[in-house]
């Protein structure tokens, strides 16, 4: 009976080695891991063993498997896509409350962002400025340069909790697009607002950044139609 227990445990157990060893190897977002026949042999386990300890690392998305390729590290592994649960929230107050949560986070990140920041992010954030001007300037999409700019800037803590919080960021950035993008001079604000956090964080101004943060956050809530709370504005 102990033996069965045993077997069952062994590809979780193999599961916390594999975990083990992308932390320690200090393995990177797409780096290719080890192939079945290498894992096998450095952990003394069969083929089948190995196979079902990716699966629990796949269904906690720390790896893709992909057919005929191999097994990589995701993105920001052990992030699912939905980490907060919030399509099982109240979808009619899901937009107010996830501009109501960038606001509460935003101006602080913008802040130590100021601070902590090296020239390659402030490079980076003026080319990701130009790219959204350039595609609003043309009709298309700009929110995937607009989520970039603020990954960016989360990048800048050194923080990596922040940097995990980003898919919540992401959902508003989208959801705010379709409420506020029909709204006149929507853009041009918050293209205002952007750039002044660019400012702030460049010559190392955590209260300039902090400030245009904040009025980014509660520009885009007034072009939402969301109401911002007075206790939260300073």
């Amino acid at each position: 009976m102990d033996t069965v227990r045993k077997a069952r445990k062994l590809p979780e157990q193999i599961a916390d080695k594999l975990r083990e060893m992308i932390i320690q190897e200090e393995m990177k977002t797409g780096a290719k891991l080890p192939a079945e026949a290498e894992l096998m042999a450095r952990f003394g386990v069969s083929r089948s063993t190995v196979r079902e300890a990716v699966k629990i690392l796949q269904t906690e998305h720390i790896v893709d498997i992909r057919q005929g390729q191999g097994t990589f590290l995701c993105a920001m592994p052990g992030l699912a896509s939905d980490p907060l649960g919030l399509r099982f929230a109240d979808q009619e107050e899901l937009i107010a409350q996830l501009l109501e949560t960038r606001l509460l986070v935003e101006p602080g990140v913008a802040a130590l962002a100021a601070q902590r920041r090296q020239e390659k992010d402030l490079v980076q954030m003026k080319l990701l400025l130009d790219r959204m001007d350039n595609a609003y300037l043309h009709g298309e999409d700009y929110t995937p340069f607009d989520f970039e700019f603020h990954s960016v800037i989360a990048r800048c803590t050194g923080n990596d909790v922040v940097e995990r919080l980003l898919p919540t960021i992401h959902e508003s950035i989208q959801a705010g697009y379709h409420h506020t993008q029909r709204v006149e001079g929507s853009y041009q604000r918050a293209s205002q607002c952007h750039l002044e956090m660019y400012r702030g964080i460049m010559e190392g101004d955590s209260d300039r950044a902090r400030q245009a943060a904040q009025r980014h956050m509660m520009q885009t809530m007034h072009d939402s139609g969301v109401d911002v709370p007075g206790v939260l504005i300073r």
